[in-house]
């Protein structure tokens, strides 16, 4: 009879408040609620999520639950390992409003970042030494508030953790706005990363000057520095 608000709780304390669950109903072991994401003053919805525990997962003394998306979503796998104090997340499959990207890293805020972010990972785990596992994350159909271009282009971000450093790779699929860099995320540490934006060949640089002039320095004729540094 635990109610769903416990894992609630669960999930906002190991968050560091980042995470919430809102309007839960049902169980801790079958229940559903809508996941929120942010800081201390903005908060984003990133759906409603339904859970369903796996009972033969205790047998190894771990919490399996089995994870949907809205009505009829694919299934998702999370599992939590008490005595190692970790989070097993696998066959993720979401699609998520682009403003997420801004408050992972809110130094592109300003940029009114707009679109959609797919994000996919066949196994991903937390735990206080860090994350490992591969994440791919593909930004569709993406825009800014700062230029009338739309889209901008379509882009991937991979994300490779070790355990201690999560290594990230920016690069464009396709668009009149070319994204490309690298960077990586330590434990305690932040975000520290380095790339370039630029107009693609045979684009106007004019129809994006507002935009890449807010990006950085030009560090050579059309290239503009995109920096990203977080702590």
């Amino acid at each position: 009879m635990a109610p769903a608000s416990l894992l609630a709780g669960y999930m906002e304390r190991h968050s560091e408040g980042r995470v919430f669950l809102a309007g839960t109903r049902g169980t801790l072991w079958n229940g559903n609620g809508v996941m929120l994401f942010g800081t201390d003053t903005t908060y984003i919805s990133l759906g409603e999520y339904s859970w369903h525990l796996r009972p033969a997962a205790l047998l190894s003394g771990a919490l399996e639950f089995e994870v949907r998306r809205g009505m009829g979503g694919d299934p998702m796998r999370a599992r939590y390992e008490p005595l190692r104090q970790a989070v097993e997340l696998s066959q993720w499959r979401v699609t998520l409003p682009a403003q997420v990207l801004a408050l992972l890293a809110p130094q592109l805020r300003p940029y009114q970042l707009n679109g959609e972010v797919d994000l996919s990972a066949e196994s991903v785990s937390f735990s206080q030494r860090g994350v490992a596992g591969k994440a791919t994350v593909d930004w569709k159909q993406a825009g800014s508030g700062l230029s009338d271009v739309y889209p901008l282009g379509d882009y991937r971000i991979l994300m490779q953790g070790d355990g201690r450093e999560l290594s990230v790779q920016l690069s464009t699929l396709s668009g009149k706005l070319r994204l490309s860099g690298s960077g990586q995320m330590e434990l305690g540490r932040g975000l520290n990363f380095n790339g370039t934006a630029q107009a693609a060949e045979g684009e106007a640089q004019e129809s994006l000057s507002e935009l890449l002039h807010h990006v950085g320095p030009e560090v050579s004729p059309g290239v503009f520095r995109l920096g990203l540094v977080s702590q």
